[in-house]
């Protein structure tokens, strides 16, 4: 992939996961960022894996399917468009806690988006991300889609953090400068 490159949560979900003998062990299934960071970066990667018996060295008192582990993103070898691979063989890996993480897909993506004042601006139709090798970045927030479009009102707040935070050509975008923090009911943006 070539540096730089802007790209979709969307377009990560579900992108396979492999491990160091290039077996597929399951998919993305979220992406955590540090929101402290300028710009966020990505702090871990949540794979849904398709089985295992073991977490890291412990040995699991029966093969669980369908579980969703978290990775540090040190543990990523290489993030492809065809598969993201990982450092370690299944199920080796170094795994974390997802207390006080906050997750794109789980907190930030269809989050409610409110000004200081409380006031309900849209919802966060999509989450753009920048790619530097192996590093991801939250870029910003798409509100409103070519057949669905975001309303007047919302087109003036995009319009005036666009020009507050230079970004003259990202029509629809959030720049992430403007999050100011997110709760568990909604994403509060600068305005």
């Amino acid at each position: 992939m070539k540096e730089e490159e802007n790209l979709m949560l969307a377009s990560l979900l579900k992108r396979p996961v492999r491990d160091a003998e290039d077996r597929e062990i399951g998919h993305v299934e979220d992406i955590a960022f540090d929101l402290s960071a300028n710009p966020p970066i990505a702090t871990d990667i949540a794979v849904h894996l398709e089985w295992t018996d073991k977490i890291g060295d412990l040995i699991l008192p029966r093969t669980v399917e369908d579980i969703v582990l978290l990775f540090p993103w040190q543990e990523l070898e290489s993030f492809e468009p065809e598969a993201v691979r990982l450092r370690h063989v299944h199920p080796q890996f170094e795994v974390v806690s997802s207390e006080g993480k906050t997750f794109a897909r789980r907190d930030i993506l269809n989050k409610q988006i409110v000004d200081e004042e409380g006031n309900r601006l849209h919802r966060v139709d999509a989450v753009i991300l920048k790619q530097e090798g192996i590093l991801l970045f939250l870029e910003g927030l798409q509100v409103g889609m070519d057949w669905f479009p975001a309303g007047k009102r919302m087109q003036k707040v995009v319009g005036r953090l666009r020009r507050l935070y230079n970004r003259p050509g990202e029509a629809n975008i959030i720049p992430y400068e403007a999050i100011l923090r997110v709760d568990e009911e909604a994403l509060i943006i600068r305005t």
